[in-house]
């Protein structure tokens, strides 16, 4: 059985040796109002430099696919946000 891995956000990535690590993080507590968000590094994934650019290459995909139904948008200064609902 495949293991489901739920994160919140994206720390460091880094290529090295011909590698490539990007860890995963996840919100340590809901913070207070106006306060600064916690995380915590909870998984690591390693791969080649051929499998991150593979990786890329689908996102890259995905996002214009979202972009093209109406999902997202990419803004003037090349963020993506969600549509503002009605």
């Amino acid at each position: 059985m495949v293991k489901d891995i739920f994160v919140d956000g994206v720390g460091n990535i880094s290529v090295q040796a011909g590698l490539s690590r990007i860890e995963l993080t996840q919100l340590k507590k809901l913070p207070a109002e106006g306060a600064t968000p916690e995380f915590d590094i909870t998984e690591r994934l390693a791969m080649s430099l051929e499998t991150m650019l593979k990786l890329h290459g689908a996102l890259s995909e995905i996002v214009a696919q979202m972009e093209a139904k109406g999902l997202i948008r990419k803004n003037t200064d090349e963020t993506i946000s969600s549509p503002k609902k009605k």
